[in-house]
This record gives structure tokens, C-alpha cells and sequence, in this order.
């Protein structure tokens, strides 16, 4: 009689996880390029164990729901399970009148296109200008108060991507807003400038960006204990930031 012990399966367990791993890294190479480019395997790696972690919190165990998750967070941001801009997305993932994990990955799945669909426009159109625009917009303009933080960020939000923006609506961006202004306190950045720039990176890479290994390149710059003044650090986020955004303009003109 074969007796497989608890050492064992636990050693199985670590082999099919492994293997798990790896298909995904090679989907994503094809998915998502420019992330899978820029973090290379072992960066993507951690993404992908990040997600087997989250989607296990929300039931999904399965190899095609836990796939999705993942695709989700290259899609949105390792976090859009909490993020104030997709509201829908942590309603289904918690409801629990849905007891099928593939019922709740189809849900998601739907609203996610749906979503996509209204803020895309043909080719992707509105994205890549709403990026454009972003890229020629130098962090001084950006902070550049006139009423207030909050009014200065919500207008530059709707001129930057007006079709988010109005799928989103004000509640959600005001619930960014109040983020960017918590984040910012939290790294000992008190100017207004701190609101408006925070809120703004939140918008474009996710409302924890500053934790999001897709991002890995943010906490970074803003952990750097060498910087004595974390408006620098700011700044240095924001330049960053531009250089990222203008290569992803890049590579999407390459795949047109």
C-alpha cells in the first residue's frame, strides 16, 4: 500500500505552485509585455505570488479564476480590489450571495470589459492620448495651485482623461483624492503639492502604487533614506513616472 506522507504532498504542492508560476510568466510575456519587459521574471514572479495570495482571500483556487486575477492586477494595479476608481470590482469580489468562484470571475470579468469599453475609445484612442497629455505635463504645471488641491487635481483629472473621469465620477475621484492626501502624510509630505501629485499617480497606477510591485521602482525612490527632503523624493517620483508613461506611448506605437 503506497503511503503518501504530509512532507510529500506538501512537496507536490511546491511543484504544481512552481509550475503555476511559470505558465504565468509565459502568458504574461504575451499579455502584458511592457510590464513583463520592465520587471523581467523574477519581478513578474512576484506580482503573480501576490496574486495567488489575494485571489485565495476572495475563493478563487482554481487555475482560470486565479489566471484572471492576475490579469486583472496588470490590467488595473496589484490592489484595484480596493481601489476607490473601480468600486464594482470589490462589491463582486465580496458578495457573498456568489458562492461559485467561476460565477464570480465571469461578474468581474464583465464589468472589467464593460468598463474598458466606455474609457477605451477605438485603438485604445483614449488612453494613449489621456498618456500623451500626461507626458508633456511638467511636475511644476501639475502642482501649480490655483483654488485648491482638490479642485486642482479634479479638473486636471478631466482634462487629462474626460471619458474616466465621467465613467468614474466625482465621488470615486474625491475618494482618490482623500488617498493621495493620506498617502502623502504618510511620507511626510504636507504641501499641497503632495495631494495633487499622489492623487495623480494613484489615478494612473493604482491607489497603492507606492507598494505595488508592478511599481517596484516607486517604493524605491520613496524608501531612499538618502534623500533628506521627501519633496525631492516627490520629484524624483514624478520624472520617473514621465519616463514610464512615454515608453509605454512608445511601445504602443510600435504595436499599431
Amino acid at each position: 500500500m503506497l503511503i503518501i506522507r504530509e512532507e510529500q504532498m506538501e512537496i507536490f504542492e511546491q511543484v504544481a505552485l512552481r509550475n503555476f508560476e511559470n505558465t504565468m510568466i509565459d502568458h504574461l510575456e504575451g499579455f502584458s509585455p511592457d510590464h513583463c519587459r520592465v520587471l523581467k521574471n523574477d519581478g513578474v514572479r512576484k506580482v503573480i505570488q501576490l496574486g495567488i495570495k489575494k485571489a485565495e482571500t476572495y475563493g478563487f483556487t482554481d487555475r482560470g479564476p486565479v489566471k484572471f486575477y492576475i490579469e486583472m492586477m496588470f490590467m488595473l494595479g496589484s490592489y484595484f480590489d480596493t481601489d476607490p476608481q473601480y468600486p464594482w470590482a470589490g462589491k463582486i469580489l465580496t458578495d457573498e450571495a456568489i458562492d461559485q468562484q467561476t460565477e464570480r470571475a465571469d461578474l468581474l470579468f464583465d464589468h472589467t470589459m464593460d468598463f474598458v469599453e466606455k474609457i477605451s475609445g477605438p485603438g485604445q484612442e483614449h488612453v494613449i492620448g489621456s498618456l500623451q497629455r500626461a507626458s508633456q505635463l511638467e511636475f511644476k504645471e501639475l502642482c501649480k495651485v490655483e483654488i485648491n488641491p482638490r479642485a486642482n487635481i479634479l479638473s486636471r483629472m478631466r482634462l487629462n482623461f474626460p471619458q474616466k473621469c465621467q465613467v468614474l465620477g466625482d465621488p470615486a475621484l474625491g475618494k482618490l483624492i482623500e488617498q493621495g492626501s493620506k498617502m502623502a502624510q504618510d511620507y511626510s509630505i504636507t504641501s499641497d503639492a503632495g495631494i495633487i501629485c499622489f492623487s495623480w499617480l494613484m489615478f494612473f497606477l493604482g491607489h497603492k502604487f507606492a507598494r505595488d510591485p508592478l511599481y517596484p521602482w516607486c517604493e524605491s525612490i520613496l524608501k531612499n533614506e538618502e534623500v533628506e527632503d521627501p519633496f525631492n523624493s516627490m520629484e524624483t517620483l514624478y520624472s520617473k513616472f514621465i519616463t514610464y508613461i512615454s515608453k509605454a506611448i512608445e511601445n504602443a506605437a510600435g504595436r499599431r
